[in-house]
């Protein structure tokens, strides 16, 4: 019985450092991949500007919260019982920018267009 364990404890060893070699070798291929040689990830973050990418937003695309939030910060007053056209009209006449429309507002194939390209496939 003795000769049998360790025959399957060898086994198991040996079974384990293959696939311990395997997922190095796939973690090199991938990060070979993900980071063209000479570009370190930053770059690639850093290649489009998020809000050129997104585009240009509106008020109305934004939620009641996102624009309470944003009366908040540029310090609106009254903005609390305000509904969302007077919550659009107040950020208007203060002169604050529209952020980008909110991620949920493209379809898949806005999405995947503005993945690939900031990944820069064509």
């Amino acid at each position: 019985m003795g000769q049998i364990a360790d025959a399957l404890r060898a086994n198991l060893k040996a079974v384990a450092e293959s696939d311990a070699r395997a997922l190095r070798e796939l973690d090199h291929e991938l990060k070979a991949v993900s980071v063209p040689a000479g570009e370190s990830e930053a770059a690639l973050l850093g290649r489009n500007d998020l809000k050129a990418l997104l585009g240009r937003g509106s008020f109305k695309q934004q939620t009641v919260v996102t624009l309470k939030r944003l009366c908040k910060q540029h310090g609106i007053k009254g903005y609390s019982k305000f509904k969302k056209p007077e919550l659009c009209k107040a950020l208007e006449a203060q002169g604050v920018h529209a952020p980008p429309p909110p991620l949920e507002s493209f379809s898949k194939k806005e999405l995947v267009a503005m993945l690939k390209k900031v990944m820069g496939i064509s």
